[in-house]
């Protein structure tokens, strides 16, 4: 099947329409505004085809903007009569070049959140709880809300059996540096001489923390007990993480402190003017990719190709030294997640780790939540564990994270009990359950009956699929929610009673949640020693207040940034700001005003260098860095990351108050 929607099916609900014929639509909406293009069918049909029965919806879009627009498919189930829709898909493309977006419609499941990248096509993002093909009776095709005017043009719009081929604009983006080609602007590395000039005045450079600083970052104005490894101490007004000297140590982090950012190249190769052969001069900046990827088996390093250029064979050396001094110099006293383990063993600098390959089991509950209750969750975490031997006894860990932004807690009003229950096939966590209720119910399957409103038998035929059991009645949403959070406690308590059996002297700095959406989320907590959450604000003091006063313990973030589009990338990240300057006083208030709360110990900014320029593996194609492809550091956000730096234990301590300057913010174009 390959059926071509006919663009007279569509009614513009929000946005203007400049041109349209059968296959092509041009569309434009306004600063701050969004598009929609919307089709109703209450029959469950398209073009007289079952949603179920498609492989891929796809579309051919342009965006006429010199920055990525953010392009969504969205989905209205039977009984969703809002605005909302039940499920959105959310697409990044480069700006000005066209480019085929296919929607596997199997990811209405729901069950990944980050799609596979396609050719041309940068980062998706799904939204939403599952959705039933068979029940769905509305979509649309949309562009996000942009900080400026926006036009795009969707073409061939379809529906396809089969994965289509994925054409490339004819269009070359990526310069030999890695910068991008169709825009100029200030601090553009223009030629070789500009590139190694840069690089080797930053390498000759060197740096030492301040004299009232420890070797470790710590202030030694004052002073806790030392106790060999950084610890967690509270001094009568504020919590404390302490150095191995018995400094007080306010966290102040570097994410991603790496050289440079990977990306997809073989797949899209027309897209560069220049990419090298894998073997020969520049083969180490030819890496494997962290992500699924089913087009390039390798990615390329512009930024550490960049370093090869100048140094050498040297090069690794060369940036080593550089980039320490840079943490250094800036005040930076913390190696963040997702660093270069050879960067952490030689610089010696304090560092947190975030450990890898999360325990999980073959059969999931939602998404990435194992089966909890399994004697394969048990024994995967006992081998997850044995990484951290290597780090038992290495006094410059502050601690690790057990993981990173599980998927399964993106969901928004989500009972993890609910979708176990909407599982099919056999899981020991059901069984337990099924163990449960009757507990509750004591044995009365009548009384179950009647408080859920449903009519099994008996208890075991909860082992049959049963959808949205928390809407059956107010007893049903409280026993799945009261479930819930036992589930979330075995998935936090395994692997953390695991990993401290191993190494019981560093700090369990707990998941680095994306965010709290419902208090179940902090179940588990007495495991952790800090309750760390990733806090994608200006203003970070609101969601640590709220999050120390539920978890009742230090708050550590592990992810902030700030991007503008005013230099090289095509993506502000998921707070942008008006410019580089306003970017230094995003920072600068960000770090002071999470230092000035009690119960925050730090801060980690993500990341050390901008993102590739047509994404990462994932997509991600963001303006965060302090860094740039070819290593020169954003002078207004340094300087103002020394400001703060440079005040924070005053106001950790009390004795100076934080910023009240707040950055210009735009609307960020980001799909996620």
């Amino acid at each position: 099947m390959d059926l071509r929607l006919d663009t007279g099916i569509f009614t513009l609900t929000q946005g203007s329409l400049v041109a349209r014929d059968p296959d092509r639509i041009v569309v434009s909406c306004g600063e701050g505004a969004f598009f929609r293009l919307e089709h109703r069918d209450t029959t469950g049909w398209v073009q007289g085809v079952k949603w179920q029965e498609i492989g891929y919806l796809v579309a051919d879009v342009t965006g006429f903007q010199d920055w990525s627009p953010v392009f969504q498919f969205e989905f209205w189930e039977a009984d969703n009569e809002t605005e909302t829709p039940s499920l959105t898909v959310r697409m990044s493309l480069p700006p000005n070049a066209r480019t085929r977006l296919a929607l596997p419609i199997e990811a209405l499941d729901s069950q990944h959140i980050f799609l596979p990248r396609t050719p041309g096509k940068l980062r998706s993002f799904v939204e939403g709880k599952p959705a039933d093909p068979s029940r769905i009776h509305r979509f649309a095709l949309s562009v996000r809300a942009g900080f400026e005017a926006q036009q795009l043009e969707i073409r061939d719009v379809r529906l396809t059996d089969a994965e289509p081929e994925y054409p490339l604009a004819d269009v070359q983006l990526v310069d030999p540096f890695g910068q991008l080609r169709t825009r100029d602007w200030p601090g553009k590395t223009h030629g070789m001489e500009a590139l190694a000039a840069c690089l080797r005045n930053a390498a000759g450079q060197t740096a030492e923390y301040p004299a009232h600083w420890s070797r470790y970052g710590g202030w030694r104005n004052k002073r806790l007990e030392a106790k060999g490894f950084f610890s967690l101490q509270h001094d009568g007004r504020r919590w404390w993480l302490v150095d191995p000297e018995g400094c007080a140590f306010f966290s102040a982090g570097m994410d991603c402190v790496r050289p440079g950012d990977i990306g997809p190249v073989s797949s899209i190769r027309s897209l560069f003017e220049w990419v090298p052969p894998q073997a020969g001069e520049f083969a180490q900046a030819w890496e494997d990719s962290w992500w699924r990827d089913r087009f390039d088996d390798r990615q390329f390093n512009f930024a550490k190709a960049n370093l090869i250029r100048v140094f050498g064979a040297a090069w690794w050396e060369r940036w080593m030294s550089m980039t320490r001094s840079h943490l250094v110099r800036w005040g930076f006293n913390t190696i963040g997640a997702f660093s270069s383990p050879d960067f952490l063993r030689e610089a010696r600098m304090p560092y947190v780790l975030p450990l890898s390959d999360f325990p999980t089991t073959a059969r999931t509950v939602f998404r990435d939540f194992p089966d909890v209750f399994s004697q394969e969750y048990h024994g995967n975490a006992a081998r997850y564990a044995e990484q951290m031997r290597a780090y038992a006894s290495d006094e410059c860990l502050i601690g690790y994270f057990l993981r990173n932004e599980p998927e399964w807690a993106f969901a928004e009003h989500l009972e993890i009990a609910e979708e176990l229950l909407d599982t099919e096939g056999p899981l020991e966590t059901k069984e337990r359950l099924i163990a449960f209720l009757p507990e509750r119910y004591h044995g009365d399957v009548a009384a179950f009956n009647c408080a859920w409103q449903t009519d099994l038998p008996d208890f075991g035929g909860l082992r049959v699929r049963m959808r949205k059991a928390a809407a059956r009645s107010a007893a049903a949403a409280k026993d799945l929610n009261d479930f819930s959070r036992i589930m979330i406690e075995e998935y936090v308590k395994v692997p953390s009673q695991a990993v401290r059996k191993v190494d019981p002297h560093h700090l369990n700095l707990g998941m680095r949640y994306a965010f709290i959406l419902y208090e179940n989320q902090l179940a588990g907590k007495e495991h952790f020693d800090v309750f760390s959450i990733n806090c994608y604000k200006t203003d970070p003091s609101e969601v640590i207040r709220k999050t120390a006063a539920l978890a009742r313990m230090p708050v550590m973030i592990g992810e902030f940034h700030f991007g503008a589009l005013d230099r090289g990338l095509q993506a502000t990240g998921i707070i942008g700001v008006a410019s580089q300057e306003e970017r230094g006083k995003a920072y600068q208030a960000y770090v002071e005003r999470a230092a000035s709360i009690p119960a925050c110990v730090g801060v980690q900014y993500f990341q050390l260098n901008d993102q590739a320029a047509l994404g990462r593996p994932d997509g991600e194609n963001y303006q965060i860095g302090f860094v740039d492809v070819c290593h020169k550091p954003y002078g207004a956000l340094v300087e103002k990351a020394m400001e703060a730096h440079g005040r924070m234990y005053e106001i950790a301590d009390g004795t100076l108050a934080a910023t009240e300057v707040l950055p210009v913010r735009i609307i960020s174009n980001i799909a996620s």
